[in-house]
């Protein structure tokens, strides 16, 4: 029985030493999309804090593939060390309703660490369009004819923030016409070819400041310090309404809370410097961290209202 007893005493020993020494290796942030991207972006950045404070190299390892499945699947099934993170995105828990089969579980397999950023959104239209505020673009939609809106795709934030919209308004069938991201849709929807598109604002910014594009509404509750004059949603009209694409930080499940906890500090410490809150406001991202709870409890509500709105978008 002593030596049993001191066996586990050792092992516990062993366990909190190594926890207690973390980082002793550098750490490996996946990516599950390919490189130039908002969360590639945001993990280099993020990558280059990390590496300074903790003093280990930290790498950006892209795997994209499979609307980001194929490098979650990845870190979900990693050893629970602390040393392999994953940098993901709002997809995280969108994909649940748009793919079968999926190789984890999004609440189960994952340890949330931190909010990282919120990308906001813009409902624009091209100046060429006679309509001049979202109050006019719904009323368009009602009472007009063959209304086309432009998305990166099935499951794209593009798509749901219009789902959103025509849930929350009540509005008729309007026609889809997908693209391969924002840049793709620009050309139509400067010359006015398709009615309006709910955009990224980073990706719709140089357009709108070019005057090509027209800024009706913004989709978070506070308007965005770049475009200040560009009301909210709310503020135009649609009482709660709030969208935006989001990016975090998360572990594999069972990562020791101690280390959960120091990556969080550390993810706050470097999203609050001025340095990296004006390279995402260069990017046209807002910094955002929250604790662990604060993270988990956002993602499950995130589930649980995209659940909600491709339901009834089914019915």
């Amino acid at each position: 029985m002593r030596f049993i007893a001191l066996f586990i005493a050792l092992c516990v020993s062993a366990g909190a030493s190594a926890q207690g020494g973390w980082p002793a290796k550098p750490i490996r942030i996946v990516v599950p999309v390919t490189t130039g991207g908002p969360s590639d972006l945001v993990a280099r950045i993020l990558g280059e804090k990390l590496s300074a404070s903790l003093g280990k190299p930290v790498i950006i390892e892209n795997r994209p593939g499979a609307s980001m499945v194929i490098g979650s699947a990845f870190v979900a099934k990693s050893d629970a060390d602390g040393y392999t993170l994953l940098q993901a995105a709002a997809n995280l828990a969108i994909n649940p309703y748009f793919m079968q089969d999926i190789p984890f579980d999004v609440v189960k397999d994952f340890a949330p660490v931190s909010l990282t950023h919120l990308t906001p959104y813009v409902f624009v239209v091209s100046a060429q369009s006679p309509v001049m505020s979202l109050q006019e673009l719904i009323a368009s939609i009602r009472h007009g004819t063959q209304t086309t809106f432009g998305t990166a795709g099935p499951g794209s934030p593009q798509q749901l923030a219009t789902f959103l919209l025509a849930q929350m308004t009540g509005l008729p069938k309007m026609t889809e016409v997908h693209y391969k991201g924002s840049s793709a849709a620009h050309p139509d929807l400067i010359s006015n070819r398709i009615s309006f598109m709910i955009d990224p604002l980073a990706a719709s910014g140089g357009h709108i400041k070019a005057g090509t594009l027209r800024a009706l509404a913004v989709t978070t509750p506070e308007r965005n310090a770049s475009f200040p004059s560009v009301p909210t949603a709310i503020e135009a009209g649609i009482p709660g309404y709030d969208f935006a694409s989001w990016g975090g930080v998360f572990a594999p499940a069972r990562t020791p809370r101690e280390i959960v906890l120091r990556l969080n500090a550390e993810l706050g410490a470097a999203l609050a410097s001025a340095e990296v809150r004006k390279r995402f406001d260069d990017m046209g991202l807002v910094a955002k961290h929250s604790s662990p709870e604060q993270f988990g409890s956002f993602v499950q509500s995130e589930l649980a209202r995209w659940k909600a709105v491709l339901a009834e978008k089914k019915s």
